[in-house]
């Protein structure tokens, strides 16, 4: 899993751009780094292209990974106001699955959303 992350200057947008085979350590990474550039910027909204992310992760999984990040990000100030994630449907599973992901992280309070075009995501985080 390969991850690159950059400042976008008009708007203000960090994004955040994912590509290879999903694993647990280097997305914790890319986390810690996406919150520390919040962090160090000020700029609040992110913008997580994954069209390029192959993965296949268990629904409990899925739960645990919104409660992880809900965790990181106590130990930051400040933090994304909003997270749009931008993703290719590749089955009805994975869709299922991002959409499940959406809303166990809003149910823990975290600013995330899920888009399939990143049109709607960048609509949404410059409005």
């Amino acid at each position: 899993m390969d991850f690159s992350i950059e400042l976008l200057q008009d708007p203000p947008i960090i994004n955040v751009t994912v590509a290879g085979q999903w694993d647990s350590k280097t997305d914790n990474d890319m986390a810690l780094d996406i919150m520390k550039k919040v962090s160090e910027t000020k700029v609040d909204k992110v913008l997580v292209d994954l069209r390029e992310l192959q993965f296949e992760i268990p629904v409990v999984d899925i739960f645990q990974r919104a409660k992880d990040l809900r965790e990181q990000r106590r130990g930051f100030a400040p933090v994304s106001a909003k997270v749009a994630l931008v993703y290719r449907p590749v089955d009805q599973k994975m869709e299922e699955d991002f959409i499940f992901f959406e809303n166990t992280s809003q149910n823990r309070g975290l600013p995330y959303r899920v888009f399939q075009r990143m049109e709607s995501a960048l609509a949404w985080l410059t409005k």
